[in-house]
């Protein structure tokens, strides 16, 4: 449901999605806009009435996600753009063949390399656009299961599963039963924010708040943690296609 309110020359539009939830809930990202996530229960002009009170932060949220949408890539899927893997560019490069029978991704040198049948139907860049994305993917769940791997041992846990999907506003969660959830877009930073991520994940099986003694931890395992949460603050919305 879109609604709005004005603050003095501002306009804040926001979309209210309402659920079993018991609290409100106002996030403001990129992608979706603002949205408010609020209980069955509670009135609009309610509602309306929070997002006035929270309208200097929805504001300066609203304007620095302006002020980094030129860095955003828009790639089309064309050849010769440029892809992150691991935090290298890699151009990519589209061959269609008659002795290929099905589509398949690599990375050679400084290319990705989309390898199509020559009779592949539909849209060009949709086709390119999907076997890239499930490349990424499942290129990220090897990484990451081997990253999540190394660490765990190193830090004496047991996570019960890795899940690597498509996660709109966070880079990780720990489950309460200890399921590590990671977002495949993280493999295109390079491995040492992977690290730094996999660490934070898998120190919340200990501890599974944001306390000094998590804080503690994660940096005794992982000594470059706060440039690592830094660099990923200032450059995690350049991740993505």
């Amino acid at each position: 449901m879109q609604n709005f309110i004005e603050i003095g020359n501002k306009k804040i539009n926001y979309t209210i999605v309402k659920s079993s939830r018991k609290t409100i809930g106002i996030s403001v990202s990129l992608k979706d806009g603002v949205k408010v996530s609020a209980p069955k229960k509670i009135g609009n002009k309610q509602i309306s009435e929070i997002v006035n009170a929270k309208a200097a932060w929805i504001l300066k949220k609203l304007s620095y996600f302006e002020s980094i949408k030129a860095e955003i890539p828009e790639l089309k899927f064309t050849e010769g753009e440029k892809f992150l893997v691991l935090g290298k560019e890699y151009r990519l490069k589209i061959n269609k063949s008659s002795s290929v029978n099905s589509a398949s991704v690599i990375l050679s040198d400084n290319y990705l390399i989309v390898n199509l049948p020559e009779n592949i139907t539909g849209s060009l860049s949709d086709s390119v656009r999907k076997y890239i994305t499930d490349w990424f993917k499942n290129y990220a769940k090897e990484i990451v299961s081997e990253r999540i791997n190394f660490y765990a041992k190193k830090m004496d846990v047991i996570p019960t599963g890795i899940i690597i999907k498509d996660l709109k506003s966070i880079w990780g969660s720990c489950t309460p039963k200890n399921t590590i959830n990671i977002n495949w877009k993280i493999i295109m930073a390079p491995l040492d924010i992977v690290d730094y991520l996999v660490v934070h994940e898998l120190t919340h099986i200990k501890i599974k708040n944001h306390s000094k003694q998590f804080w503690n931890m994660a940096e005794s395992i992982y000594p470059n943690y706060k440039a690592c949460s830094k660099w990923l603050k200032q450059n995690g919305h350049k991740l993505t296609f």
